[in-house]
Parts: C-alpha cells; structure tokens; sequence
C-alpha cells in the first residue's frame, strides 16, 4: 500500500504543473492536499503515524484520486465532448 501511495505522491506533486496553463484555479486547489499527503508520508516515515493517522491518510489518498479524476475530466473530456458534440 505504501509504495503505492509514495508512487502517486510523486505524480500527484507534479500535477499541478501539467494543468497550470489550462486551468489555474484547479492547479492552485490541488496544492494544499498534496501538502497534506508529504505531511502524512513524513509521519509514516518516521513510524509517528497513529490508527487514526492512517485512517485519514488514506481517506485524504482516495479523495485526492477521485478529485484528481473528476478535474481530469473537468479539464480535458468536456471540452472534448462539446467539440465532438458540436461537429
């Protein structure tokens, strides 16, 4: 599970800067779980992560995918649906 988790960290952290020139306002609200993710990654390192600790680290990974997900399709499969839709 953890390297699963540490893998998307990487990814995620970089995410904002892929989607930076197509829509600022989602890079800039992607910032503050991905924060929140190398906080508890630090905790977990150092083997000071609680149960509940856990818990909500993995609660905040399944949020950030789902959100990273719907904003992915915010992003990049609307506007291609309304261009196929208006062709």
């Amino acid at each position: 599970m953890m390297d699963m988790f540490f893998a998307y960290l990487l990814v995620a952290s970089a995410t904002p800067l892929f989607i930076w020139l197509d829509n600022k306002k989602v890079a800039l609200s992607a910032i503050p779980p991905i924060i929140l993710m190398w906080v508890f990654f630090f905790f977990y390192a150092t083997e000071s992560l609680s149960p509940l600790g856990h818990t909500l680290m993995i609660i905040l990974f399944a949020v950030n995918v789902i959100v990273a997900h719907i904003a992915a399709f915010i992003i990049y499969g609307l506007p291609y649906l309304r261009r196929k839709r208006s062709s």
